[in-house]
C-alpha cells in the first residue's frame, strides 16, 4: 500500500485576543500554472462579535512547503511586522494599520504568495493537497482552485466540491467550513508500466500443472501485455474474475516466469452485475461472519457507510507490522484494534458488511504511495496492498473503498471515491485466501518481485485478431496473444451469421457453432469456402475464410449415394439383362 503525502502544509490561526469574540471568513483562491506553482490570493475577514472587543494583531503559522514573494496588506497598506523560518515552519505576525471597532464590524486583509509545487504531477495524472485551516473559530473557507484545462477532469475529491471545465482553464469551488483534508485529483486516467516475476518448482517425481494470478481486466482498468515469457499454455478467469495462466511442469523442474507490460487505471466500464448475493455472504478464513461478536456488532451499524467509519475510527494501524506481516483476520482486529494493517481493516469491513447482508470481498494489489506514513503499504519485498469492495445494490455495481489510507490519511475520504493509484491483482470472494497474489511466487521470500512504475506515454497497442479453423461443425477462434481481445464481431453474409464476443482471454481458444444449411443447398460450391469478417472496437476488419466442414460431408454423402444408387442400378439391369437371355 503506497501514498503521497497529501497535507501539504496547514494555517494555524492564533489572534491575540479569543477567537471566539470574533466570526472568521476567509476566501482563498489558488491559480496554478502548467508548472504546478500557484500563486495564492488570501482574503480574510474578521468580523467582531462584541462591540469593546476587537483586533489589532493576528498571528499565522504555515507549516509544509516553503513560501515566496510574500505581501500581507489591509486596506491602509502593509501590515507584515515579523516573519521567521524554522525547520518547515513559516511564522507570521500581522499588525492592522487601523482596526475596525464595534459590533459587526469587519476587519480584512489580504496575503498574497507563491507555492512552488502545489501541483505534483504524477504519471498522468496531477495531484493537489490544499492547505488545511485548523482554528476553532466560527466561520467558513471558501476556496477556489484554478488548474490549467490540460490537468484533465477531476477523477478523485476528498471534500463535496463544484468543478467547471473550460477551454483553457479548469473551476474547482469548495466550500469547507468542516475544515475537512482536501485532496484533490486531475486526470483522465492513470498509467503504469509492470513487470512481474514468478518462480515455480516443482517437487514432485510427477508432471504437474501449475497456475499464477496475472493482472486482469475489471470495471476499473484495462491491461495490456507486451511479453508472457515463457507463454502459458492457456488462460483461464475463475468466477471472481481472477486471470490465471496455467504451466505444465515436468519433474522437478524449475519455472522462471516474466510478464511486461502496461495498465491504465481510472476506467467506467462495464460492472458485474452480481444477481446471487450468498456467496458473498458467507464465511471464509478470516472472515467469521456467523460468530456471535460479529453479529452482535453488525446488529448496530446499518450501512456500508456506517461499517465503513466503524473500522476507520476503531482500528489502527501498526507500523511496527511493516516487515514481518501476517494476516490475522477480523476478529484479532476486534480483539486488538491498535494491531492493525490493511489486512485488518479490510478483513473487518468484509467480515461486518457481509454479516449485514452486504455482498463484499478483498482486493488485493498495488496502490501508489510516496510517504508510507501516510498511505502505508505492506513491505515483504515487494510493496502490496489490500482493501474491500461493497456492492452497491442500488447502483447494481461492486464499489471499492480504502479504509485503511481513511484512516492513516487522517480524514481523507476513501468511502465516496478510490484514487486511480490503486491495482487490482486478485479478487478474494469466493475464497478469502485464493488466488495468490503476484509476488507470492518466489524463490527468495525477501526478494523483489513486482516492479511498477508511473508511465508518460501509453503503449502503441497492434490491433491483434484471432485465427480462425473449423472443425465438424465448428468455428474454432484461437487467440494466441498475451492480450484479451474485447467486443470482437464476426460476422459472414454469405450463412446470414453473426456473433459478438465480449471478452477473448490471451492464450486461449473459443468454439462456435455453424448454423446449419439445407443439404441441398450445402452441395453449392460456394460453401466450399465461406469467408468471414472479423471487427474490432477501434472499427478495423479482418476477413478470413475457412473450410465449410458440412459441404464436404454433404458432398461426400452425395457421391457415395450415387455411386449406390447406380451400383444397385447396374445390378438391377444386369439381373434383367440376364433373365432375357435365359
Amino acid at each position: 500500500m503506497l501514498l503521497s503525502l497529501l497535507i501539504l502544509f496547514f494555517i494555524l490561526k492564533t489572534p491575540v485576543i479569543a477567537q471566539n469574540d470574533f466570526n472568521i471568513n476567509e476566501n482563498i483562491e489558488y491559480f496554478v500554472n502548467s508548472s504546478g506553482e500557484a500563486l495564492v490570493t488570501h482574503q480574510v475577514d474578521i468580523t467582531n462579535n462584541f462591540s469593546q472587543i476587537y483586533p489589532k494583531e493576528y498571528q499565522l503559522q504555515i507549516q509544509g512547503l516553503p513560501l515566496s514573494d510574500l505581501v500581507a496588506t489591509d486596506e491602509s497598506g502593509n501590515i507584515l511586522q515579523d516573519l521567521s523560518v524554522q525547520n518547515d515552519i513559516t511564522s507570521l505576525k500581522l499588525k492592522f494599520n487601523q482596526s475596525k471597532v464595534g459590533k459587526g464590524q469587519t476587519t480584512s486583509f489580504k496575503l498574497v504568495y507563491r507555492i512552488a509545487n502545489l501541483a505534483k504531477h504524477k504519471g498522468k495524472t496531477w495531484e493537489i493537497t490544499l492547505p488545511q485551516s485548523i482554528d476553532s473559530s466560527p466561520g467558513n473557507n471558501h476556496i477556489t482552485l484554478k488548474t490549467p484545462s490540460d490537468f484533465g477532469s477531476l477523477s478523485f475529491s476528498s471534500v463535496p466540491i463544484n468543478f467547471e471545465d473550460g477551454l483553457t482553464q479548469n473551476t474547482t469551488v469548495i466550500q469547507n467550513s468542516s475544515n475537512n483534508k482536501i485532496l484533490i485529483i486531475f486526470g483522465n486516467y492513470q498509467l503504469f508500466n509492470f513487470e512481474l516475476n514468478y518462480y515455480l518448482k516443482n517437487p514432485s517425481d510427477k508432471t504437474i500443472f501449475s497456475e499464477v494470478a496475472i493482472i486482469p481486466d475489471t470495471y476499473s482498468q484495462s491491461v495490456f501485455y507486451q511479453s508472457i515469457e515463457p507463454p502459458p499454455q492457456g488462460i483461464n478467469v475463475d468466477a471472481d474474475g481472477n486471470w490465471l495462466a496455467k504451466y505444465q511442469l515436468a519433474p522437478h523442474q524449475e519455472l522462471n516466469i516474466v510478464a511486461k507490460g502496461q495498465v491504465k487505471t481510472g476506467l467506467h466500464l462495464s460492472n458485474q452485475i452480481l444477481e446471487n448475493f450468498d456467496p458473498y455472504l458467507q464465511d471464509q478464513q478470516f472472515w467469521p461472519v456467523s460468530d456471535s461478536q460479529i453479529q452482535n456488532l453488525a446488529r448496530t451499524l446499518s450501512t456500508p457507510k456506517t461499517i465503513y467509519d466503524y473500522v476507520v475510527n476503531n482500528l489502527s494501524y501498526n507500523y511496527d507490522r511493516l516487515n514481518y506481516a501476517g494476516r490475522q483476520g477480523a476478529i484479532a482486529a476486534l480483539i486488538n484494534p491498535s494491531d492493525s494493517l490493511c489486512t485488518e481493516f479490510t478483513d473487518l469491513f468484509v467480515t461486518l458488511a457481509r454479516a449485514k447482508g452486504i455482498p463484499a470481498r478483498e482486493i488485493e494489489g498495488f496502490a501508489y504511495s510516496n510517504n508510507p506514513k501516510i498511505k502505508p503499504t505492506n513491505f515483504t519485498g515487494d510493496i502490496l496492498h489490500a482493501w474491500p469492495e461493497y456492492y452497491d445494490t442500488k447502483a447494481n455495481r461492486w464499489k471499492a473503498i480504502d479504509p485503511t489510507w481513511g484512516k492513516t490519511t487522517n480524514g481523507i475520504d476513501y468511502f465516496n471515491d478510490l484514487d486511480l493509484n490503486h491495482i487490482t491483482f486478485v479478487t478474494h470472494g469466493l475464497n478469502s485466501q485464493t488466488p495468490l497474489a503476484p509476488g507470492s511466487y518466489k524463490k527468495d521470500f525477501s526478494e523483489k518481485s513486482i516492479k511498477v512504475d508511473f508511465a508518460t506515454e501509453e503503449i502503441e497497442k497492434e490491433n491483434s485478431f484471432p485465427v480462425l479453423s473449423s472443425k465438424k461443425k465448428q468455428i474454432i477462434l484461437n487467440n494466441s496473444t498475451p492480450n484479451s481481445i474485447n467486443s470482437l464481431q464476426i460476422y459472414s453474409d454469405a450463412i446470414n451469421y453473426q456473433q459478438k464476443i465480449e471478452n477473448f482471454l490471451p492464450y486461449s481458444s473459443l468454439s462456435l457453432s455453424l448454423p446449419k444449411i439445407s443439404f441441398w443447398k450445402s452441395l453449392s460450391s460456394r460453401y466450399q469456402k465461406i469467408t468471414f469478417t472479423l471487427k474490432n472496437t477501434a472499427g478495423q476488419t479482418s476477413v478470413q475464410s475457412i473450410n465449410y466442414p458440412q459441404h464436404f460431408i454433404n458432398l461426400g454423402i452425395t457421391i457415395l449415394a450415387a455411386i449406390l444408387i447406380l451400383s444397385i442400378s447396374g445390378i438391377i439391369i444386369t439381373s434383367q439383362t440376364h433373365e432375357k437371355n435365359s
